[in-house]
């Protein structure tokens, strides 16, 4: 299953995403859209369309006069009868048209964004549906007071011994959502290229943490690993008790709603939300989380202190483990999910391991930035 792929961690707390945009929904969907242009439905282009009113011109040559009148009433009936060329005449219409309206699925332009490091690789978000707040710009004039300010994150994801991959978690600066600001935290992941030939991922997700707070205000996960795509974009509206947003695989777009009670975290806020915390080995952090439709407890366990090397340096940290209680991005329920965070001020995490069918796969930083908010998009 998906949640095995090789790139778990660099979105590790987020939650399962994956959506699939097929094209070919769309003409299901546009197939009566015409069904008042009486002329462009009922003209028929094939050659055996031709043919078949020649026939019916010589067997009924009274039928002629009521011809018009015909796609005038719902198509289902002609595509009884002519299974064959029928379903083909809407498509060439339902295509040319509706092609005018395909930048509906990015519904906006997203806020501009630029490399970090020097190799950075960014994602082309074209055709893909993002959350409305994604076009949201950070705002360089508002302060940053949280331990991440400024922080741009690179890891290696690795197989057992093998890097499968490059991951980024950034903090993009502050956005104002309903007068508040909110951190647009970011992650993207990236399969290596000698694995781009037959499983290419490139995955991008967000989260909007309240600055004040540290409580989502939305989400948004856009998939595409392989052949396989999925989006997935949730508002968290604290002020009418509910959520709210769409999910779109093979189908069209569905709606995504439900009650809201309390103020909830999604799973890329909550690692941010650890990170503010104060980490005593022992002692549980409990907190609520909507992930993939279901809001339940996540618990996170501090198990203890380890000293952690990876090419960024060597770092002693406090290791914690989430609860899976439901399936995480590359994570399977239940399974075994560590993080290492420096301890220190800044609760960095440096390394991320979680268990798969075979071995495991991790997530270790690579390198690390902190920047002053002019250079951060």
């Amino acid at each position: 299953m998906r949640k095995t792929a090789l790139f778990l961690l660099c979105c590790l707390f987020l939650a399962a995403c994956y959506a699939n945009t097929k094209q070919e929904t769309l003409p299901q969907q546009q197939l009566i859209a015409p069904q008042g242009a009486t002329p462009a439905t009922d003209v028929k282009t094939t050659a055996a369309d031709a043919a078949a009113k020649q026939k019916e011109q010589a067997a009924a040559q009274n039928t002629v006069a009521q011809a018009p009148s015909v796609p005038a009433t719902p198509l289902q009936p002609a595509q009884k009868t002519r299974p064959q060329t029928q379903p083909a005449q809407p498509v060439p219409s339902a295509v040319q048209a509706p092609t005018e309206e395909k930048p509906v699925q990015t519904v906006f332009t997203p806020a501009p964004d630029k490399p970090v490091f020097e190799d950075e690789e960014l994602i082309d978000l074209q055709g893909r549906r993002l959350h409305p707040y994604a076009a949201l710009v950070p705002d360089e004039t508002l302060p940053q007071t949280a331990p991440w300010a400024g922080e741009q994150l690179k890891y290696g994801i690795y197989y057992t011994f093998i890097k499968a991959g490059t991951a980024y978690i950034r903090n993009r600066g502050l956005v104002s959502i309903d007068g508040r600001p909110a951190y647009l935290l970011q992650t993207s992941a990236f399969s290596a290229s000698v694995i781009d030939a037959f499983f290419k991922v490139r995955d991008i997700n967000f989260s909007w943490l309240d600055a004040q707070d540290f409580y989502s205000r939305g989400y948004g996960q856009s998939v595409r690993e392989g052949g396989y795509k999925r989006d997935e974009w949730v508002t968290f509206d604290y002020k009418n008790k509910k959520y709210t947003g769409e999910i779109q695989k093979k189908q069209a777009p569905r709606p995504i709603n439900g009650p809201l009670d309390i103020k909830v975290l999604d799973m890329l806020t909550s690692l941010y939300y650890v990170r503010a915390q104060q980490l005593t080995p022992g002692k549980d952090i409990v907190f609520d989380i909507i992930n993939r439709e279901k809001q339940y407890p996540l618990v996170v366990k501090v198990l203890g202190k380890e000293t952690v090397k990876t090419d960024a340096g060597t770092f002693d940290c406090i290791v914690v483990e989430p609860q899976i209680r439901e399936e995480g991005i590359f994570v399977s329920k239940g399974k075994s999910l560590k993080v290492w965070l420096t301890d220190d001020q800044y609760k960095m995490p440096v390394k991320m391991q979680v268990e798969v069918f075979i071995g495991s796969v991790s997530a270790k930083l690579l390198d690390y930035k902190r920047q002053a908010s002019p250079n951060i998009l």
